[in-house]
């Protein structure tokens, strides 16, 4: 007989005291696909790594993105089919998945399918990754009353989805991924190969990006000057934005710090990461007096545009750094450095 109900109660919290509360609900923070799928590697004992590693390794850390308001969308504007499949190869993980849009008029169907491929995964004790206007984790669901267990990366809150507000969220954007096993992995080939798509990341623009909305790599550092210049941003938004890639840029630095042995020229990228993650700190304590951030005053706001051109400049150097370290390789894939 099939079961009508599985949660993962090892997961976060007996189901008697889940939050029963609008599945529209705002949450707080912003919890990425790497953030997601590390919880769930966690859970599965499929790495005793630390998240920065994670981070590094799938090479999700040193993505740069914004869009030239700097929304917070910026944070999740890129290609996440071809993304978010490569970051689970990269550390040997197996992983299933699909996308599409909510308006199209076979929804329904790849709607039905989902949650077949949903309910599969946690029957197997394994969560999976969703797309609620954040990416998100299944840890359970209710064929009863036809609802999906969900709950951010971070915290022990659980909502409830109903099984038809799949793939509805405030954009027509819909997208699942279930992961289905891991295999051992050459732990230096996988670092020494991020570093590689770091450079490639940094100077190529993601092609699924409209360039006069978004601007990517070494772009991004003009456009966010540009875009708090020209006032043409919301205060929030843009603070949640720059203290997300402080994080992203405090994770590379960690991350970086452990992979010296892989060159001798590791040293100075080392230490422009170190420098890069001290700049966005600085960054974010100007950021954090809300009073003058928020009210735009001239002298904060030329405070963030000269530490942004600093952090820029020194992204730069960083990149160069890993070219001089590994040459050959980079120069082998001539003009296709994300190739592998």
């Amino acid at each position: 007989m099939m079961a009508t109900r599985v949660v993962l109660q090892d997961w976060i919290q007996s189901p008697q005291t889940m939050n029963s509360a609008d599945a529209n609900r705002s949450w707080s923070g912003v919890s990425t696909y790497t953030d997601a799928m590390y919880r769930i590697l966690l859970h599965k004992q499929w790495t005793d790594f630390p998240h920065h590693m994670i981070a590094g390794m799938t090479a999700s850390a040193f993505r740069l993105v914004v869009d030239r308001c700097l929304t917070a969308e910026s944070i999740s504007a890129y290609n996440w089919m071809a993304e978010n499949f490569v970051a689970a190869d990269f550390i040997g993980v197996t992983a299933s998945q699909a996308a599409g849009f909510s308006f199209e008029p076979t929804f329904p169907l790849y709607q039905k399918q989902a949650l077949l491929d949903i309910k599969a995964s946690i029957d197997r004790g394994v969560g999976a990754i969703l797309w609620h206007d954040q990416f998100v984790i299944v840890t359970g669901y209710d064929d009863v009353e036809r609802m999906l267990f969900i709950c951010e990366s971070k915290g022990n809150e659980v909502i409830r989805l109903p099984y038809d507000s799949f793939g509805r969220n405030s954009t027509p954007y819909w997208y699942y991924q279930v992961l289905e096993a891991c295999a051992p992995i050459d732990r230096w080939e996988v670092c020494k190969e991020s570093l590689i798509q770091a450079v490639y990341k940094w100077e190529t623009h993601d092609y699924m990006l409209p360039p006069q909305d978004y601007a990517c790599g070494a772009a991004a550092y003009a456009a966010i000057a540009a875009a708090l210049q020209s006032g043409t941003y919301d205060a929030e938004q843009a603070a949640t934005v720059l203290c997300y890639y402080a994080k992203s840029r405090l994770d590379i630095a960690s991350y970086v710090a452990g992979l010296k042995h892989l060159s001798i020229q590791m040293d100075q990228v080392i230490d422009e990461y170190e420098l890069l993650a001290n700049l966005y700190t600085m960054i974010v304590e100007v950021i954090d007096d809300s009073i003058s951030w928020d009210s735009r005053e001239p002298e904060c706001v030329q405070r963030v545009i000269e530490l942004i051109r600093k952090a820029g400049a020194t992204e730069q150097r960083a990149i160069d750094a890993i070219k001089r370290a590994f040459p050959e390789t980079i120069g082998n894939r001539f003009k296709d450095v994300g190739l592998r």
